[in-house]
């Protein structure tokens, strides 16, 4: 019976993945392995830390059959020496075949990559976007495309980045957007296909909750919270936020324009990723078929 192979790429530094161990239990890579592992028993995973110096101990790319990348602390438009690895990174990526997926800074390096620009936030009153993106809506592109299978055409979902896509590279379709930005895309460059949002599907309540005191001091000096206390009140209030919670009035504050009845915590893009792209091209990729088990 064959297993997917997917390489998990951790988009942070080094101090950065030890930050997110201390704040969340463990680096974004880790959460994503649990995820896919948890999804499909049949999917075998590996780890790269392309932001690193030196070099990276995978397989040639072409040999994976998927390949993501994950969140960052890190801004793609600060020529950082870990930034510039990791657009190279990108570039091999797209050039091997292999079909791609990005989550906030995996999306923001996708674009980079091919050509694009991404810069920081414009949006005068949402100098970062956290702990929610709301009123997410499929363009008419999306609302047809399998990244987006179940997901319905207006939504709310967590949401952590500081950035935006400014310009997009050629190739490029955007598949949902709200007010604000632009929240997700298909990018066809190279000989890869590449899938990526903005927001972070994979994350729960908890996770939220980790990640808001994990940059507590930044969200405090960017004027996205007041003090330190009211980054600790919002993450208290998200760590309990699941299906069917009901929200208490003293925390209804934290999800002001949030639809909490329909929220969908479910990590649609990642999962539909799997099976309506990354499958596919490897049945087509190694010619093999019959013994992957979907869900």
């Amino acid at each position: 019976m064959e297993k997917l192979r997917i390489l998990i790429c951790d988009g942070n530094t080094e101090a950065d993945r030890a930050s997110f161990k201390k704040f969340v239990g463990c680096a974004p890579s880790k959460q994503f392995e649990s995820l896919l592992k948890n999804y499909n028993s049949q999917i075998r995973t590996e780890i790269a830390f392309p932001a690193d110096p030196g070099p990276l101990m995978t397989l040639p790319l072409g040999a994976y059959d998927g390949i993501l990348i994950t969140g960052s602390n890190s801004h793609i438009y600060e020529a950082q020496p870990g930034n510039l690895r990791q657009i190279e990174f990108a570039q091999k990526a797209f050039a091997s075949g292999t079909p791609m997926f990005g989550v906030c800074w995996g999306m923001q390096l996708a674009v980079v990559a091919a050509g694009g620009e991404v810069l920081p936030s414009r949006v005068a009153d949402c100098s970062c976007e956290t702990p929610f993106a709301t009123g997410v809506e499929l363009t008419s592109y999306g609302s047809g495309h399998p990244m987006h299978h179940s997901r319905t055409s207006g939504f709310d979902v967590f949401s952590f980045h500081s950035d935006e896509v400014t310009r997009l590279p050629g190739g490029a379709v955007v598949t949902a957007r709200n007010r604000n930005f632009i929240q997700a895309v298909e990018i066809k460059h190279g000989r890869s296909t590449f899938w990526g949002v903005q927001y972070h599907p994979e994350l729960s309540g908890w996770d939220q909750a980790g990640f808001l005191r994990e940059s507590a001091r930044s969200l405090v000096e960017d004027g996205s919270y007041e003090t330190l206390n009211h980054v600790e009140h919002a993450a208290q209030a998200i760590s309990m936020f699941k299906a069917g919670a009901q929200i208490s009035e003293e925390n209804l504050v934290h999800f002001e324009g949030v639809d909490t009845n329909s929220f969908e915590f479910r990590p649609l893009e990642i999962l539909n990723w799997l099976d309506h792209l990354v499958i596919p091209t490897a049945k087509r990729k190694f010619g093999w078929g019959g013994g992957w088990l979907q869900k």
